[in-house]
């Protein structure tokens, strides 16, 4: 019952739910330990997948863990106990769905040129997770799924390597795979495409001029230039309304989570789209087995034009620069935003005051959303 690969996963909310049921029911995994502050949740979470999958001749081992992941020496000691081959973190303070509801009244470029705001608290659980696989010992690769594009370039400057995302740039390649195959009548698996860009272009789409490179290919043939690429990157598929995001888009969103994690566990040098892998900002083209993640990039980019793509879309939400030191550096524009939505007046944030900024920022933020709730 236990034979195969061992993961941890940390954080089981909407999103990271969905990814556990999916996990269930893949081969190359025999145990799997869900951890999450939430006893009651996590538990049920965890018996419901666990019969589900067996429902449908899936047996694996899985228990669930209480953890605080605040508490970083006891989360040290929880992974060192199971010694995991991957771990995968959806820890996160606070939630997409909430957050939506700020957007939709202030106006959604608005609030995106200010999405800097949100990086201290998709960053805080993740880096003490962090703090404490290092304590640890364990060397196991991690895959995040709270806003790797400016996440994990954070952590991995401030000496903490995250391996990879997931979700985000790969959401829409995923839409326009299906596009073109309905379009083309083909399999679903003889459409390539090369996309090269930051999460801003989930939301904005391609109309507002954010940066990015876009190629597809049928079988051998290169199509790029007879489709209508705005409307296969910015007319979203997976677009939903606010607090439905569980029944609808989330399992999509969570498949990404999913395949990147299984590429890892069964080492099939999987080609996909990944963000923040290996520490880049943004999100590329990659391939992804047990070694790693290598980026995969089309003859017509270098890789200094990606990573320029990248960063030029991470200032479309209000990151002018990340210091070698993990700090963050706002635009001049998120600046006078995030003062004027949230009365936040910082120019920079600092790592090593990521405890403070990200309790500051969930404060302003819960503070908007009661505030523009419609």
């Amino acid at each position: 019952m236990s034979l195969g690969k061992t993961l941890m996963m940390f954080g089981v909310g909407d999103l990271g739910g969905w990814v556990l049921e999916f996990l269930a029911r893949r081969e190359g995994l025999g145990t799997i330990i869900v951890c999450d502050s939430r006893e009651d949740w996590g538990g049920m979470k965890t018996n419901c997948a666990a019969t589900g999958a067996g429902q449908e001749g899936y047996s694996k081992r899985m228990i669930f863990e209480k953890c605080d992941a605040n508490d970083i020496d006891g989360t040290a000691e929880l992974i060192k106990r199971h010694s995991p081959d991957l771990i995968y973190s959806g820890l996160t303070l606070l939630g997409w769905s909430a957050r939506r509801i700020i957007p939709k009244a202030v106006g959604t470029e608005k609030y995106e040129k200010a999405h800097v705001v949100v990086l201290p608290i998709q960053t805080l659980l993740l880096s003490k997770l962090m703090k404490a696989l290092k304590k640890s010992g364990v060397t196991a690769p991690v895959v995040n799924n709270a806003y790797p594009d400016g996440v994990n370039p954070v952590l991995w400057k401030a000496g903490f390597p995250v391996l990879m995302g997931a979700g985000n740039l790969d959401n829409i390649v995923g839409e326009i795979r299906r596009k073109i195959s309905a379009a083309e009548n083909v399999p679903i698996c003889e459409v390539t495409v090369y996309l090269i860009a930051e999460h801003a272009i989930n939301v904005m789409g391609t109309r507002t001029g954010i940066p990015y490179f876009f190629k597809v290919l049928v079988g051998d043939r290169n199509i790029t230039s007879k489709v209508d690429v705005d409307s296969l990157i910015s007319d979203r598929l997976l677009a939903s309304p606010v607090g439905q995001q569980t029944w609808l888009n989330h399992p999509a969103i969570a498949a990404s989570a999913v395949r990147n994690i299984m590429a890892i566990i069964n080492d099939t040098n999987e080609f996909a789209h990944a963000p923040g892998p290996n520490g880049l900002p943004g999100g590329y083209p990659v391939r992804i087995s047990a070694k790693g993640v290598d980026i995969v990039l089309p003859e017509e980019v270098s890789m200094e034009e990606a990573i320029k793509i990248n960063t030029g879309g991470l200032k479309r939400e209000g990151v002018e620069e990340i210091k070698d030191d993990g700090t963050v550096v706002l635009t001049d524009e998120a600046y006078k935003i995030c003062q004027k939505l949230y009365g936040i007046t910082l120019r920079e944030y600092r790592f090593a005051d990521l405890e403070n900024l990200a309790r500051e920022m969930l404060s302003a933020l819960e503070k908007a959303i009661e505030k523009y709730k419609v």
